[in-house]
């Protein structure tokens, strides 16, 4: 008897001990406690998703409407579209750009206030008995003369009259092209064509080209 009696108090200290070694386990609620709470960064930050929203738009419709803007514009526009939402600094870049669809400095367009003024000059044509000693006596030889009424000085560099079927010939020295002309200077070509014939003329100059009518 004393032996089950003995028995039974080791058993019982060794359930003990195993009790008493056994790892204390967290509670469920212990454990939602203690991990870390993690907040999902906004894409849009620091500005707000009406701001971006409202950029990425107006960049949209200068990619779609391409052929309206100019195509660095259009490239640039494009390529803040693919990374603005991968990457923090072209999300910066994008939203201070002034690229804008109601940004005239990227429009394909020249505003007509910003084309640059038709030259001003006037023209006439003049006869004379020719001074040419190869030319019968009371030839007729006729003058295009042009002067300039422009503020601003330009170079007249070339001219084809009625379409290049009437040539000419330089009436004197100071006529040669290409010759700059000033306000109310006056060059002089000898026509190869009588001056009845002459319908148009085109001036070519380093501004633009200036269209004359007879």
């Amino acid at each position: 008897m004393k032996k089950i009696f003995s028995t039974l108090a080791i058993s019982t200290l060794l359930i003990a001990c195993n009790q008493n070694n056994q790892p204390t386990q967290k509670t469920t609620t212990d454990q939602t406690s203690s991990s870390p709470v993690q907040i999902e960064q906004s894409k849009y930050a620091p500005y707000s998703k009406d701001e971006v929203e409202a950029k990425v738009q107006a960049l949209t419709q200068i990619v779609e409407n391409d052929t309206e803007y100019l195509p660095a514009a259009v490239k640039q526009a494009q390529s803040f579209l693919e990374s603005w939402n991968k990457y923090p600094e072209a999300l910066k870049s994008m939203m201070e750009s002034d690229l804008d669809p109601n940004n005239a400095e990227y429009s394909n367009h020249i505003p007509m206030e910003m084309e640059q003024p038709a030259l001003s000059v006037r023209a006439q044509i003049t006869s004379r008995e020719s001074q040419s000693a190869f030319n019968v006596q009371g030839a007729i030889e006729y003058i295009l003369e042009i002067q300039s009424t422009n503020d601003q000085p330009f170079v007249l560099q070339g001219m084809s009259i009625n379409r290049g079927r009437c040539g000419y010939y330089t009436a004197d020295f100071h006529s040669k092209m290409p010759v700059q002309m000033s306000y109310s200077s006056t060059v002089s070509y000898l026509l190869k064509c009588r001056g009845d014939q002459v319908l148009e003329a085109e001036l070519i100059t380093d501004q633009g080209n200036v269209n004359l009518s007879f």
